[in-house]
Formats: C-alpha cells, structure tokens, sequence
C-alpha cells in the first residue's frame, strides 16, 4: 500500500530509482523494499522519488529515516548557494551539510529563526548541532556556527557573541533575564547590537562592551532616547542595593531608580528615578529609601496601602544643588504629560492612569520656597529656591490615576490651599496615608461603593488627624477643596458628597477632642465606623452636624 500523500506515479518512479541503484551497487544482491536500497553513497525511500546521499543520508537513517520526525524526503540533495553545502527537504524540514559543520535538520520555529537571518548566508552560518532540550524542560536550543537559536512558547530567537557571553552570565533562559524576545538587531548608530529577553535587554557596543538592563532603569533610559540619549550606552551591569534601588552606570552619568513604582495594569508600573554625574550613597528607611548626595537627599517613601509615595528631595545646605532631576519611566504605549499641577501618565485611550504632583518647596520654619518645574520627555527639572532656614523640602506625591484627587499634592483644589497656607499643609500634607491603612484594616472586605464604613471611618480620622495636627480653619478649608476635587472623579454622586461632609465634621471634632493622642483619633473614628448610621439620603438630616459623635454612612451590610 502507498502511503498517504504519495501518487502511483511517484511510487512507481521510486521504484525505478531503487532499480537503477541497485544497477550501480557493487552488491547486485536483490534487497528487500523496506529496506533502504544503497549504491553510489544515496538511498531511496520508496515512495518518496528522491536521492538522500552522504552524510545528510547518515544523518536521516540515524534519526529513524523515514519513522522519524522528518518523515518522507522531498527532494533530491541540493547545492547551497555558497556552492559549498548541501541540503536535503523532508517532509517536515531540510538537513543542512557543511563539510565543517556536519549534517544536522533544522525545522519549525528554529527554521523559521534561521531564514529570518538568512539561512547559512547570515550570520548563524550552518547549524552545528541537533535540537537541545533546556534545563528547564520546557524550552529548546540549537547551535549555530554564528551563534545559538532558543525557543520557548512558539518564538525563536538568536544570540551571539558578547551578548550572548554575557547572558550567560545572569544565568541563561534560567537567570532574571529569562528566555530572549527578540533577535540580536543592528542600532541605528550602526555600532551597537541589542537583544531583548523576557525580562529586560542586553545592550552592547565596542566602546561599553555588553551590559544588562532591566526593569524601571530600563523604562526611563528608553523613555530618554535610549542609547541616542544623554546617557549614551549601559557602561556596567546594573546593581541593585538594599531595598530595591537600582543604580546604573551609563557613558555619562548614571541612573538611580527607586524600587517604588505605581502599578497601573498588569506589568506596567509608573517609575520614577534620579539622574547623576557622581555616586549616591543609597539606605533603607520605613516603607522607602533614600539617596544621599552632597548636600542633599532624595527620599521615596510609602504613605499609603493603595501604592502612593511621596517623593521628596531636601537640600540640607549651601552645598546642595540649586536644580534637581527626576526621570520618568513607563512601558511604551503610555504617553506622559505635564499640567500646571502634575506630570501624567495615561493610556492610548487617554486616560490618566497615574501621576506625580509637581513638588512644593517648605523651609524648616513652615515657610513657602518657591520652586519652577519644567517637563522635557521624561525628565522633570526642578530649580529649587533657596532658604536659610535648613532643611528645605520639596515633597511631592505620586499615586495611581483614581488617587490623583485625594492628595494635596496632586488634587488641584487641595494644591491651592497648601500653597496658600503651607506651613499647615506640610505638617499634615500626609494625614490622608494612615486615614486610609488603619480604615482598611479595619474593614479589610469593605467597598467603597457597598459598604461606606470604610469611607466614614477614612474621613473621620484623616480629618482628626489634621485638626490634631494643625488647626480646625485650615482643615474645613483642606476638607473643602477634597470634596471639590472629588467631584470630577468619574462616578462622583451628590449623596457621595453630603455623606463625606457629614463625617468630615465629625472628624474635626474627634481632633478637637483628643489632641495629643493620634490612637485615640483613629480607634474612635473606627468605632463610629461601627456604628454608622445608614442614611440613603443625607439631606434628610442635620447636616451642620454640631455635635460629631457620629459616622453616617449611605450603605453597609
């Protein structure tokens, strides 16, 4: 019986193929069909009408010949165009001959790799070796004379030389940079080459040689201009220090990435980084990190469970810098944007997925130091103010898209009465971040929309501890310009309003009643939370609230 996808006709030319080498064969000796017939250094594999000869013919025999993977032959040997090598075509994929690389078969997405470079005419040059099965028993490898194709997941890739070298040195496809993404690609200097890995890139070039860079350093060099950037090319391997901070040396002036990012989709964080022609000394501090230079700090510090850091530089003397930089990264696909109050993340339907407010200047003393922002691609450029009264911080926040409005840094409104009275706003311009841990914690299943206690008890206490902390005029005005901000949030509803007015006094007169003692704020307001009242329509009752011994709330179980 023929096998399926051969005609009689071929059939029946196999047949006389065999006939006319076994004519040649020094052993004249009939030989059975299914039985390879040999003569003049080839074979025919009935039905299939085609010559496998030499070494490739070796090769397919010691693979299984035709019960292999690769099947029936589909032609005859041929001549590469180098006129050196030779190939022959299976029915799943060719065997490439070179007299100094051997006979190997390359097929599927290592084939479609190796004729996106070229075949044996590009840089992999002839392979040197079956397929690889990899330490991880998932992925595959095959070597090449230029250089070696991995696969996982359905993608090939190549890497060569010092790239290569140097990924090996993470580990290869088992090491931080994972499995490679992409080819090895000219830049458009016409110098360097680059390969980007699961998890970052490796970038080379004669003058830098091969260097690995990944993550948040990495969204703000590309987010610069990548190697065509100020920084040139990486001029050392990244290093990592206590607590996340990523440093970097480029060819001028290296990077420090925080390690604070503001998630804002799966993989996709908002980073932030401080730009430097010399050394920072980098430490850890609670929930955050700092970076000391000469005469002053850049501080990154959580504030809150829902991801918001206020990010702070502080000129500690004369010595500090009069200008400052902050770099911002982000995958590509997001666009950044600078307003009056804040630089902006958004998406490619133009929402505003995260932000950092421009940063306000405070002396020691209370007292506003004027500082002027300007916003170029990714870099922020601060020219800060100068006092005597030392230190002068200049604090912003940076939060996710549907946080951008509770924050005095980033709410418009709010941004106005700090710079109206800052030396209330900066000594409980963070009162909001434990309003929200210890609210969450205390009804860690809580909605906001479904169960509003949570809400009540936010507003009770951040508006307590601002009273505790400065004065009741400036918090009626701070909790004011909140509400204001609130309500061109998508989903803003009157009754919303009313509800958070309401505990907002409440919470003014928790302050005024437990000055000194911040625990004493914050369970009292969790107990109210409790307690809440339901009122579905806050206008039905006193809303001047005169006496704030209670939390209103819209819903809860």
């Amino acid at each position: 019986m023929i096998p399926e996808g051969f005609t009689k006709a071929q059939a029946e030319k196999a047949e006389t193929m065999e006939a006319a080498l076994l004519a040649k064969s020094e052993r004249a000796e009939a030989q059975s069909r299914e039985s390879a017939v040999a003569a003049a250094d080839c074979q025919v594999y009935w039905p299939a009408p085609y010559e496998v000869c030499g070494a490739i013919r070796d090769k397919y025999n010691a693979l299984g010949g035709p019960n292999s993977f690769l099947l029936f032959p589909t032609s005859n040997e041929l001549t590469n165009p180098d006129g050196h090598g030779k190939r022959s075509v299976f029915q799943n994929g060719p065997i490439y001959w070179s007299a100094d690389s051997g006979a190997y078969p390359v097929v599927n997405h290592f084939f479609a790799a190796w004729q996106r470079n070229g075949w044996e005419s590009g840089p992999l040059g002839y392979p040197t070796s079956d397929e690889i099965v990899n330490p991880d028993n998932v992925g595959r490898r095959q070597y090449f004379q230029g250089g070696t194709v991995y696969w996982r997941l359905n993608e090939a890739y190549y890497v060569t030389g010092a790239i290569r070298d140097k990924w090996g040195e993470t580990g290869w496809e088992g090491g931080w940079l994972g499995y490679p993404t992409s080819d090895e690609v000219k830049l458009p200097d016409g110098q360097g080459r680059m390969n980007r890995f699961e998890n970052g890139a490796v970038y080379w070039s004669p003058t830098t040689g091969a260097h690995p860079i990944t993550a948040s350093i990495l969204d703000q060099w590309s987010r610069a201009g990548f190697e065509a950037s100020s920084y040139g090319y990486p001029a050392a391997d990244p290093v990592t220090h206590p607590g996340g901070i990523q440093e970097q040396q480029f060819q001028h002036d290296r990077i420090y990435s925080s390690g604070l990012t503001i998630p804002v989709a799966s993989g996709v964080s908002l980073s932030l980084g401080v730009p430097s022609a010399g050394a920072l000394r980098p430490e850890t501090v609670p929930d955050g990190v700092v970076l000391n230079g000469p005469g002053f700090t850049a501080r990154f510090q959580r504030v809150a469970g829902d991801g918001s850091f206020e990010v702070s530089l502080v000129r500690l003397d004369d010595s500090a810098p009069t200008s400052l930089d902050l770099l911002f990264g982000a995958p590509a696909g997001y666009t950044l944007r600078a307003t009056p109050q804040r630089v902006e993340l958004t998406d490619s339907t133009g929402t505003v997925v995260a932000g950092v407010g421009l940063p306000m200047g405070f002396d020691s003393t209370g007292a506003a130091v004027p500082v002027q922002a300007s916003f170029e691609g990714n870099r922020l450029r601060l020219q800060l103010g100068n006092s005597s009264a030392f230190p002068v911080e200049f604090p912003a926040i940076a939060a996710k898209g549907n946080a951008l409005e509770e924050w005095w840094s980033t709410g418009i409104k709010q941004r106005i009465v700090c710079e109206n009275e800052p030396y209330d706003c900066f000594r409980v311009r963070n009162a909001r971040g434990p309003a929200f841990n210890v609210s969450k914690n205390a009804f860690p299943e809580a909605t906001a929309t479904e169960d509003n206690r949570i809400d009540a008890a936010r507003h009770c206490i951040w508006n307590g501890l601002m009273t505790e902390g400065a004065n009741q005029g400036f918090v009626q005005r701070m909790a004011a310009a909140h509400e204001l901000d609130g309500s061109v949030k998508p989903g803003w509803t009157r009754n919303a309003q009313l509800m958070d007015e309401y505990n907002n006094k409440t919470g003014v007169q928790v302050g005024l009643r437990n000055e000194g003692s911040p625990g004493n704020i914050e369970s009292t307001c969790i107990q109210y939370g409790k307690d809440a009242r339901i009122v579905p329509e806050p206008d039905t009752i006193d809303l001047t609230n005169p006496n704030g011994i209670d939390l209103i709330a819209l819903r809860h179980p």
